[in-house]
C-alpha cells in the first residue's frame, strides 16, 4: 500500500506556511533594531516592502502585528520617527512628509480584546482595524498614543502624553486625554496648512 502524499493545498500547510512566514518578519524586525544608523534603518524597511520618502530617520522602534510584513508602514520625505516608538502595522499607518514623532509615540490600527483566546468581552467590542493617518508638518510629542482610525490633518501639534481618540484638524494644537482642541497655531499669524 502506497502512502498517501500530503496535500501542498491543506488547510494544515496553509497554516504553517503563514506562520513560517510571520516568524521570518517577526526576526527580521528583531535584526532591524540591531542596525545603529536611522537613515540605514529606513531604506531597509524600504527594501522589506515599506513605502519611504528620502532624508526619512527611524531610530530604534518596535514595529508590530506583521502579519502583512512591513508594507501597511508609509513615510513621506524628511519624516523623524524618534527611539522607543512603537507602531502597528495591522492596518495602513501613514506619516506625511516632515512630521515628527518624538520618543515613546504609540501608534494602533486594531483593536481587540482578545477575539483570538476567546475572550468574552471580544462579543461587546468587536476586533477591528482601521488605518491611522498623520499628515504632512505633525509634531507628536513624547508618549503620545493614536488609536486605530484616528486621521491627524495637517500642521497638527499633539502635547505629550495625549491619547489621540478622534480626528486632529488642520492647524490645532491637541492635547490631554483624551486629547482635545486646546488652540490654533501661531507663528506671526495663522499656520496655514
Amino acid at each position: 500500500m502506497i502512502p498517501d502524499e500530503p496535500d501542498p493545498h491543506s488547510p494544515r500547510r496553509a497554516t504553517f506556511r503563514v506562520s513560517l512566514r510571520h516568524g521570518m518578519y517577526l526576526l527580521i524586525e528583531k535584526l532591524l533594531r540591531w542596525c545603529i544608523n536611522p537613515r540605514f534603518r529606513a531604506r531597509l524597511l524600504r527594501l522589506l516592502g515599506a513605502k519611504i520618502g528620502s532624508n526619512v530617520r527611524v531610530y530604534e522602534v518596535q514595529l508590530f502585528n506583521l502579519e502583512e510584513g512591513f508594507r501597511n508602514l508609509q513615510l513621506g520625505d524628511n519624516v523623524h520617527v524618534g527611539p522607543g516608538c512603537h507602531l502597528d502595522l495591522t492596518g495602513r499607518l501613514t506619516i506625511g512628509a516632515r512630521s515628527t514623532l518624538s520618543p515613546a509615540v504609540t501608534i494602533l490600527t486594531h483593536a481587540d480584546p482578545g477575539a483570538s483566546h476567546g475572550s468574552r468581552i471580544a462579543l461587546f467590542y468587536p476586533p477591528r482595524t482601521a488605518a491611522v493617518s498623520i499628515g504632512n508638518d505633525c509634531w507628536l510629542g513624547a508618549s503620545v498614543t493614536v488609536l486605530a482610525g484616528c486621521t491627524i490633518h495637517d500642521c497638527v501639534v499633539i502635547g505629550a502624553g495625549s491619547v489621540v481618540t478622534h480626528d486632529a484638524p488642520s492647524g490645532y494644537l491637541v492635547a490631554g486625554v483624551p486629547a482635545r482642541t486646546k488652540s490654533a497655531l501661531t507663528l506671526g499669524g495663522n499656520i496655514k496648512p
